[in-house]
């Protein structure tokens, strides 16, 4: 196996982590896998440990190349780190972590060949607020100005399939209705409104514009869900909402709602918990029904072989 690491922008503030299976099985028989790219969650203010090198692995562990994208992202240092203020990044905010994204997938397209990937199976999967990077790249994948800026084209950016969990769909909810959000989150809202819009009070035309309930377009790619009902974070409904609309443009999809268990449990199980309410068998259901609608799209022989 291989781990590489990729730079995604000047400055190392993004980076593409590669967990790489030899495709060489032996001397004269390689095996072509589909590749799998992670986005932890975090607000857009960090990124969340348990949503990146578990998940990784546990799709390593499906046969899928692996990748995690530690895309740009607002808090660089917590202040107990620096003991005083946070250090900063005012450059990090929308569109900055799409760009990072297509960015990623321009590179394991590069690297296909060589890693022995099936182009048309590559998929990008995210939690909480990387489920809102997925699902805003599964929107604007051929936006002229973000393929210029990561040099790359419409056919690299497009991904086989999302899988979104529990995922942001806007930031309406939490940032217009502060009483709504969990009491140890009031502190950071100002935070998360300066990390997704780069201001501190986004306009309305600036809230619609991320929205991806409104930008639900039909050649999206396929879409995967998963969400429960006590989310107290992220509205439920408004994946409810996002997931009317992909129906209503005739875009594949698949949602699995469970009715118990708190917003960021990852995997659900012992892997990825950093608490025992992260633990939840019924949704760790959620990796295994993932997997069959992965399979849905897959050859007739799940991992082709090239004989040389």
């Amino acid at each position: 196996m291989q781990y590489l690491e990729f730079p995604l922008r000047e400055g190392g503030s993004a980076t593409l982590c590669a967990s790489l299976l030899d495709p060489q099985l032996r001397f004269d028989r390689r095996k072509t896998r589909p590749a799998m790219l992670v986005c932890p969650g975090g607000a857009y203010l960090t990124l969340a440990g348990k949503e990146a090198e578990p998940v990784a692995a546990r799709m390593l562990g499906l046969g899928y190349q692996s990748f995690v994208v530690r895309y740009k992202h607002y808090v660089l240092a917590r202040p107990e780190q620096t003991g005083g203020a946070p250090e900063l990044d005012e450059d990090s905010h929308l569109p900055e972590q799409i760009v990072d994204l297509m960015n990623a997938l321009r590179i394991v397209h590069e690297h296909a060949a060589e890693w022995g990937i099936d182009e048309q199976r590559i998929y990008c999967l995210g939690f909480s607020a990387g489920a809102h990077l997925v699902g805003s790249l599964a929107e604007r994948w051929d936006e002229p100005e973000l393929l210029a800026r990561a040099g790359a084209t419409a056919a690299q950016t497009k991904p086989a399939g999302v899988v979104l969990c529990y995922p942001m769909i806007s930031a309406r909810p939490l940032l217009r209705d502060p009483s709504k959000a969990p009491a140890e989150m009031a502190p950071m809202l100002a935070l998360i409104a300066r990390a997704v819009f780069g201001t501190d009070a986004p306009t309305p035309e600036q809230m619609e514009a991320i929205d991806l309930v409104r930008h639900v377009r039909p050649d999206m790619p396929r879409v995967f869900a998963w969400h429960s009902s006590e989310d107290m974070v992220v509205d439920p409904s408004e994946t409810l909402a996002f997931f009317s609309a992909l129906q209503a443009a005739h875009v594949p999809c698949e949602l699995h709602f469970f009715e118990r268990g708190p917003h960021g449990t990852s995997l659900c199980d012992a892997t990825s918990a950093d608490s025992e309410t992260d633990v939840i068998p019924a949704n760790a259901a959620w990796v295994e029904a993932c997997q069959r609608w992965l399979e849905l799209d897959a050859p007739e022989e799940l991992f082709s072989y090239v004989t040389e």
